[in-house]
């Protein structure tokens, strides 16, 4: 019998290969069976949709299915608006369709007590839909919030050695995570019309980082945006070439 492993190496090799409705029906399948083990349940919101909306990009009926697996699950959700774990669901594969205004509608129909434990994760959603006042609702004081966010990444450097490939890579991709908090709250700011608490919490950004290191990448992507995800293909590439 297949793995879980087996079929997304298959839907891969179908999808090069231009046999298009064989890769969707296997990421169909996948998005259910990846969810059914701990050891693959990850995969289920990271390859296997990145992989379906791929094929979305080359193959239309690969998009419409996406759209009804969403429309599916929303309903799901709206039916009985309980569970979280399928509100991120949602959310990630509005976000690999590129459709945050889906993620934000569906946050407005949400019960108070949901929408307060899915917020962090709808966050992103409501900034880019310029939803301001209510993303200022679930997020109060942003500025503490960036206060916790550094206080994470100083505490993640403090077990990483970025002298070794594999420590300067993690170190990379948690300056990553952190300048996606930072922009949060930086964009939150600028929405509403709160320019100089802006400029303050840009320049806190950088002085709450401890590590040099640390802090001289998160400069640097503020500097220039993207910054940090090329370092990080930069690195990869020196591993591969």
């Amino acid at each position: 019998m297949d793995t879980v492993h087996d079929v997304l190496d298959r839907a891969w090799n179908a999808h090069a290969a231009g046999e298009f409705e064989a890769a969707l029906n296997d990421y169909s399948w996948l998005f259910d069976a990846s969810a059914t083990s701990d050891d693959t349940a990850p995969l289920r919101l990271s390859y296997v949709l990145s992989s379906w909306a791929k094929l979305a990009g080359d193959y239309l009926p690969a998009r419409h299915a996406l759209v009804a697996l969403r429309d599916r699950l929303t309903a799901q959700l709206l039916a009985q608006p309980t569970d979280a774990a399928l509100f991120n669901d949602i959310r990630v594969i509005n976000t690999k369709l590129g459709d945050l205004q889906n993620t934000h509608h569906l946050f407005q129909q949400l019960p108070e007590t949901l929408a307060q434990h899915v917020a962090p994760v709808a966050l992103s959603a409501l900034v880019a839909c310029e939803d301001y006042a209510l993303a200022r609702r679930y997020l109060p004081y942003p500025e503490q919030h960036l206060a916790d966010a550094a206080a994470h990444l100083n505490e993640l450097k403090s077990h990483i050695n970025v002298l070794t490939h594999d420590g300067m890579a993690e170190m990379l991709a948690d300056v990553f995570n952190y300048i996606t908090e930072v922009a949060l709250v930086l964009d939150l700011l600028d929405g509403c019309g709160d320019t100089a608490a802006a400029e303050r919490a840009r320049q806190q950004a950088v002085n709450l980082v401890q590590a040099p290191e640390a802090r001289a990448c998160v400069q640097a992507e503020l500097d220039n945006p993207g910054t940090t995800l090329d370092a990080m293909v930069e690195l990869q590439n020196s591993v591969t070439a």
